[in-house]
């Protein structure tokens, strides 16, 4: 039943001028990048509503009329608005159409996201050979040649029963219970956040995250309408005595009280957790009662045995999220996440998962990857291929002069900049600018984290910071 103050809101109805869909498109593509279609228009309309671009009671475009101005399938607005009705920004009435119900509060006492993130490159795909696109290409192939049943009715709820079978197997040493009823599909690591934040949080409420910390998870936090209470992060433990002082700044209840922390090869650091913080970490989650994200998409890029919260938790309060997709290539899009039993028969995840979920297409051919033997002789060459390049990366940049702000475990990120005393030191919008003229996709601390940090730094993607490139940009830093 819909509160009194959405009734009002339904009652006080008009409709929506173009001025809304100004710039949507484009805003979708900068606030999430690395979410899917339906999900980016989900994300783009909310914003508008938290905004006031789009006020409550005001009447929606119908599903024909949307997709025709966006030049999308009527599909992907279906998804969205059913999608945005779960979370309770849409309402829908019969033979009417939808409407919107409130404008969410931001949130109380959080940190905002800083200015730098909104003139932030993306993140660029790696070269060619620092991906697995024809794996994923022959993957398709045969998926295309089989002759499945797609319309033999509806759905699981939490994605192919085929893929989560294969994910819980490869999941059985560390979880030797673990069954595929507790393995949720996701349309990548991104889109698997976006659905556990809109399940288990509200707009408004704050969540706590490690800092530093994606600047694409922080920014979709944000475009959602919650706050981020940032936990700084010294190397491979988190601050406990912070996290104990920002957890009392949580929703009160439960279910959606979060902490986002990453265990294997974190972004930007590129570091792991060691047991002794994952232990500390799981002590302040249960001491606070909360729910903890473990962000484990790079995982497969660590070559030393990280800790994983959800083994050490056995499944208990930490929901895991894994990845399929992020070390092969930018035409898969798959993520999974193992979920503690008791939240599996949760309603409005799985309503999430129904409409913003990934595509039977992409469950099959994840798959045939996970299938094929190529897939970890390929994580394999990736592994080297990353180490060499990490290497000498970071013998360039203390040739330079610049100090890591912790040597990476693995992966493809490297933090360093130029420290104290080591003058004269170029600004960051200097360092930036020539970043940018050289070609190479550098980003600044302050697109990661709003912590102080003990030396302004940037964060270098070692398979882009070729020989040439770097050379050339070092350079012209230092004889500008």
């Amino acid at each position: 039943m819909q509160s009194s103050s959405n009734a009002s809101a339904l009652r006080q109805t008009a409709p929506a001028g173009a001025g809304w869909m100004q710039g949507l498109m484009g805003d979708m593509d900068e606030a999430a990048p690395g979410l899917g279609l339906a999900q980016r228009l989900v994300v783009g309309v909310e914003l508008r509503v938290i905004d006031g671009r789009l006020a409550p009671g005001t009447k929606m475009p119908s599903v024909r009329a949307l997709a025709g101005k966006l030049g999308i399938s009527t599909f992907t607005v279906t998804e969205s608005y059913s999608a945005l009705r779960a979370r309770s920004v849409l309402a829908s009435r019969p033979g009417s159409g939808y409407y919107v119900l409130h404008r969410p509060a931001p949130a109380p006492n959080v940190v905002a996201p800083p200015a730098a993130e909104a003139h932030a490159d993306h993140d660029r795909p790696p070269p060619a050979e620092y991906r697995g696109d024809e794996l994923v290409r022959e993957a398709m192939r045969r998926v295309a040649r089989a002759t499945p049943e797609w319309d033999d009715g509806a759905r699981p709820g939490l994605g192919l029963v085929r893929l989560r079978e294969r994910i819980a197997a490869r999941h059985r040493a560390e979880l030797p219970a673990l069954g595929p009823q507790q393995v949720m599909t996701a349309a990548g690591s991104l889109g698997a956040a976006m659905c556990l934040l809109q399940a288990w949080t509200a707009p408004g409420d704050a969540v706590l995250i490690e800092s530093p910390a994606s600047r694409q998870l922080r920014r979709l936090i944000h475009t959602l309408g919650r706050g981020t209470l940032e936990v700084p992060r010294r190397g491979g433990c988190l601050d406990i005595a912070a996290l104990d002082e920002q957890a009392a700044l949580l929703p009160a209840e439960g279910r959606r009280r979060l902490l986002f922390v990453s265990t294997a090869v974190s972004n930007p650091l590129g570091v792991c957790m060691t047991p002794q913080g994952a232990h500390q970490a799981l002590q302040a989650a249960e001491r606070h009662d909360l729910r903890v994200i473990e962000l484990d998409a790079w995982r497969g890029l660590s070559p030393l045995q990280a800790p994983s919260l959800a083994a050490m938790d056995g499944l208990q309060r930490v929901a895991q999220v894994g990845s399929v997709s992020a070390t092969l290539s930018a035409r898969l899009r798959l993520a999974h996440v193992l979920l503690p039993q008791r939240w599996t028969d949760d309603p409005a995840l799985r309503c999430l998962h129904t409409t913003l979920g990934p595509s039977e297409f992409e469950e099959r051919v994840a798959c045939e990857v996970l299938a094929d033997a190529g897939h970890a002789r390929f994580l394999q060459r990736l592994n080297t291929s990353l180490k060499i390049a990490g290497e000498r990366t970071l013998s360039l940049l203390t040739g330079a002069g610049l100090q890591a702000l912790c040597v990476p475990d693995g992966g493809p990120f490297l933090c360093a900049g130029w420290p104290a005393g080591s003058e004269p030191r170029p600004s960051s919008d200097a360092v930036l600018l020539e970043a940018r003229k050289q070609g190479l996709p550098l980003t600044a601390a302050a697109d990661f984290c709003t912590t102080p940090q003990p030396f302004a730094w940037f964060r270098f993607n070692v398979t882009q910071c070729g020989d040439e490139r770097l050379v050339r940009f070092l350079a012209r830093i230092k004889n500008p």
